[in-house]
């Protein structure tokens, strides 16, 4: 539906959103609302807030652009005041249909705008055009406030500060207040306009993919679609609480005190003695020999001490020869992690609550540098936990909090998941041919490469093995399965190491010296020399990111790899094979040594391997997701490599082979590709 006194489309914006199949008139809003130090967007998730009995409208700012909206609205914005705001969505509803699909509503985070028009005025709008999201397409580790970004492009146009509505509704706020006010909530949508305008050209590599699938993705927060078990998130809440005292009572009964320094005392060591560094260090420093200290680290301003989960100074604690350091470390972790899950459940529980027991899916559209999705509204659904491959297991409770999630009545939830589809990623980049068609055909290549490993041969396990030598067989295949999926963005042999010494089933047969550090270096050198076409993709990637950067005015063109290398203003481009782009800020070659480096830290052909593999797979996500909804499926959550949708119970199995089948639906850039997916049912989502 187009306004008939639309203009013709001679904008290069507005041609983006034809490509894209979005209307080329676009609706400009920004609501202001009430807001305080406890009831805002930093204290609270989006749906908390806009459905709490707080809410509360202190107007909004709106303007149209590519045409006037039906006479509502010019290129000019425009401030609705609060009583004024019913009757003005009317007039929209009227012209553009009960949920405004013959017009693209853009926003600047719009899962908080889109909302409000779902929740308060009935309307999911079709086509959402999200300024946060062109911000991530250019950038995902930059900063997204409009501010930055409208400094960054070069726009003039400066903001007011919105703390002068703190704790003010519109009839409570002086006259010079509301001037101000409006003048700042029309700027807003002035900046975000000029913004669309200069960013949809030049941020959207390929609109008619990426576009549909940020708007789907708003889609899939605001309509709220999965079923929360809140009796289990209860019960999972209340087991992580005693699960994370756990530690804090074996010291007790081990005898760890603390003497109260003004009494004398002694008393219990407590959550906070163990989560703040300096009682922490103290009492580790009392059990530790007189030759031992804290571990400690480069701080930013000097050394602290390395108490971080990952710190090699903890790992250390944690294996200390002493008990009671042990133990401690042990409840420091304990009460440094338990909380998050917890409150993670919490958050869940919360959010359901808002709405009849459901919630919508928050994710974060190009969240990351290849353009994959991330966790959104304090509960991430992209980090859910699951049993984990190696080093020590993931806690049942965390594996359970997935669970939680329920499908729609009537519904049951179709999980798909690309089987292997980076380290096919990498082979069919790199031309593996012989790992490409085990892939393909469904070999074994894991037991192929344990076989020249240990020259013996290595298969599967078979229930008529012996259980001693099903053992044998299962830990040298898991050499092959390890080094094939993760060797192939150059990772070396002491990063594999560490990974063996925290692989539980592992760790034994390194301490008894069945394998050693020149075992691990050979798992290398095998895996390279078998596949040696990798190590050649790798330097091949290297070369081309570095030559296009160097010499700016060059283009780079590998065709046995679909892939293209160019530098504009500063930053280096990576096309794909799809078509979309990667985008490196900044990007330069270091002298004297030639080391790649951008905004955002160090490149070489393992991690340019890395970042094009990972693009890939979450093109082909992204692809199947509008694919699937094209032939009417109900989409909830995609997840790395997965996708979850609802499929109706009375159909399910039928509807999940199909699912499959457009999902390995290869598309045109990726011929000779082998898509495959694992899938089942499940009334719950699982791993």
């Amino acid at each position: 539906m187009r306004s008939r006194t639309s203009p013709p489309i001679t904008s290069k914006w507005q041609k983006v959103l034809r490509s894209a199949g979005f209307p080329t008139i676009v609706l400009v809003l920004d609501f202001e609302t009430y807001w305080d130090v406890v009831y805002s967007l930093r204290k609270m998730s989006t749906i908390e807030y806009v459905t709490d009995k707080q809410f509360a409208f202190t107007g909004l700012a709106v303007r149209s652009l590519g045409g006037r909206v039906t006479g509502v609205l010019t290129d000019k914005a425009k401030f609705v005041r609060p009583e004024q705001i019913d009757g003005f969505i009317s007039v929209l509803k009227r012209a553009y249909g009960d949920n405004l699909s013959g017009i693209t509503v853009a926003a600047h985070n719009a899962n908080f705008d889109c909302l409000v028009l779902k929740k308060h005025f009935g309307i999911m709008p079709k086509f959402i055009l999200d300024g946060l999201d062109l911000a991530k397409m250019w950038d995902a580790r930059g900063r997204h406030d409009l501010r930055s970004i409208s400094k960054e492009w070069g726009l003039p146009v400066e903001k007011g500060d919105t703390k002068m509505s703190l704790g003010l509704h519109w009839d409570q706020m002086p006259a010079s207040v509301k001037d101000k006010w409006i003048e700042y909530s029309k700027t807003d949508v002035d900046i975000l306009s000029a913004l669309l305008i200069k960013m949809l050209p030049e941020v959207v590599s390929r609109p008619g993919i990426e576009l549909p699938v940020a708007s789907m993705t708003h889609s899939m927060f605001i309509h709220p679609t999965f079923r929360i078990d809140v009796p289990l998130g209860e019960s999972i809440r209340d087991g992580m609480r005693v699960e994370m005292m756990k530690p804090i009572s074996r010291l007790s009964r081990s005898g760890v005190m603390i003497v109260d320094e003004k009494t004398g005392e002694q008393r219990r060591v407590t959550t906070d003695d163990v989560s703040r560094n300096k009682p922490f260090v103290e009492l580790v420093n009392k059990f530790l020999p007189d030759s031992e200290q804290v571990p400690m680290k480069q701080g930013k301003s000097g050394m602290i001490p390395a108490l971080a989960k990952d710190d090699a100074g903890m790992k250390q604690l944690l294996s200390n020869a002493s008990t009671k350091v042990r133990l401690l470390a042990e409840a420091r972790s304990s009460v440094k992690s338990w909380p998050l899950h917890i409150k993670k459940v919490e958050n869940i529980l919360r959010q359901a609550k808002c709405q009849d027991g459901r919630i919508g899916t928050p994710l974060g559209y190009h969240n990351a540098h290849t353009g994959r999705w991330g966790g959104a509204e304090k509960i991430n659904l992209q980090n859910l936990g699951g049993p984990g491959r190696g080093g020590a297991p993931t806690p049942q409770l965390i594996q359970d909090v997935r669970k939680m999630l329920m499908a729609p009545k009537g519904f049951v939830l179709g999980i798909n998941d690309y089987s292997k589809v980076e380290a096919v990623g990498v082979a069919w980049q790199a031309g593996q041919h012989d790992l490409l068609e085990d892939f393909r055909t469904g070999g074994d290549p894991y037991s192929d490469l344990a076989t020249d490993l240990f020259q013996e041969p290595v298969h599967k396990p078979l229930k008529t093995d012996p259980d001693d030598l099903a053992e044998l067989l299962t830990i040298r295949r898991s050499f092959g399965k390890d080094a094939i999926l993760g060797c192939g963005y150059g990772m070396g042999w002491n990063k594999f190491y560490a990974r063996c010494l925290a692989n539980e089933k592992l760790k034994p047969s390194f301490d008894d010296g069945t394998f050693d550090e020149n075992f691990v270096k050979r798992v290398i050198d095998t895996y390279r020399s078998k596949y040696s076409k990798i190590p050649k993709y790798w330097t091949k990637l290297e070369k081309s990111w570095r030559w296009a950067t160097k010499y700016p005015n060059e283009t780079v063109t590998l065709p046995e790899c679909s892939l293209e290398f160019f530098n504009r203003d500063g930053a280096t481009f990576i096309r794909l094979p799809s078509g979309r782009t990667l985008r490196y800020p900044k990007a330069r070659v270091l002298r004297p040594g030639g080391e790649l480096r951008f905004a955002w830290g160090d490149l070489y052909g393992g991690k340019l391997t890395e970042n094009v593999s990972s693009g890939l797979c979450r093109d082909f996500i992204a692809e199947s997701l509008l694919k699937l909804r094209e032939n009417g499926f109900w989409c909830l959550l995609t997840v790395h490599d997965e996708i979850v949708a609802a499929l109706p119970e009375n159909k399910a199995e039928e509807k999940l082979k199909e699912m499959g089948q457009i999902m390995t639906d290869v598309p045109t850039w990726a011929k000779g590709f082998p898509l495959a997916v694992e899938g089942q049912l499940s009334e719950r989502y699982c791993k």
